[in-house]
């Protein structure tokens, strides 16, 4: 079977345990090795399993556009009164899924956004020169996604191809380089509707978006109402 690619793996990446009951908890991927990977897990998780030495775990890990279920070995493992740390070996493929789509939820949420002169692009955050930080305008996000999102903008603004977003989310401040797919028209003569694909976010922020996406879409099917998912998703 195909091995993973340590390469495409990042720290801070997430990973889902898999319980015998077969409900997930989360880890934080903290050291990447071509022998092991180091990983921290908060124990006030609901579904937290302790983890112990010599024996196999299962998880699931995602990369590139794939989402794997793998085993390891614990090789080494320590806790304290908030988190688990453990080091577990390479691991070894179950089965490989394709993930070529995000879920995309169609939300109201406030969001703040810089767009770049055209002819300006970045390949990464860190590169982002600071006033397109201290000059964001507000708006309001129409669906979000994994991939990307969607933004109100006004009309004169529909051309910029590169742009920077801010959102609060869970505590967190998600901050993304982005690229535009392309614009769509809204029911107001002076906005627009600006699709938005990630080009540069960090991997806990993105799984903050694909945890906030899924546990709407769970509180809708508890309440009895119809989901909000607007298919497949584009913004890749």
């Amino acid at each position: 079977m195909e091995l993973i690619n340590l390469n495409s793996i990042q720290e801070n990446g997430i990973v889902k345990f898999i319980t015998p009951n077969k409900t997930l908890f989360d880890g934080v991927i903290r050291k990447i090795s071509s022998e092991y990977l180091g990983i921290s897990i908060n124990i006030k998780q609901k579904e937290f399993i302790r983890l112990n030495k010599n024996e196999s775990a299962e998880f699931i890990i995602v990369y590139e556009h794939k989402a794997v279920r793998c085993s390891s070995v614990v090789l080494g493992c320590s806790q304290n009164d908030f988190e688990q740390s453990v080091i577990i070996s390479v691991p070894k493929p179950i089965v490989f899924i394709e993930r070529r789509e995000f879920e995309r939820l169609s939300v109201v949420l406030d969001i703040e956004y810089s767009p770049f002169p055209l002819g300006v692009k970045y390949k990464d955050l860190h590169n982002v020169e600071d006033h397109y930080f201290t000059t964001l305008k507000k708006t309001y996000t129409v669906n979000i996604s994994g991939g990307g999102i969607c933004i109100l903008v006004p009309k004169d603004e529909i051309d910029f191809k590169y742009g920077l977003i801010s959102m609060p989310l869970k505590d967190e401040k998600i901050v993304a380089l982005c690229e535009k797919l392309r614009s769509e028209p809204f029911n107001n003569p002076q906005y627009d509707r600006l699709v938005y694909k990630f080009n540069d976010i960090k991997p806990k922020h993105r799984q903050l978006i694909i945890d906030f996406i899924s546990e709407k879409f769970k509180e809708e099917r508890q309440s009895g109402f119809g989901l909000i998912m607007e298919g497949k998703d584009e913004q890749e």
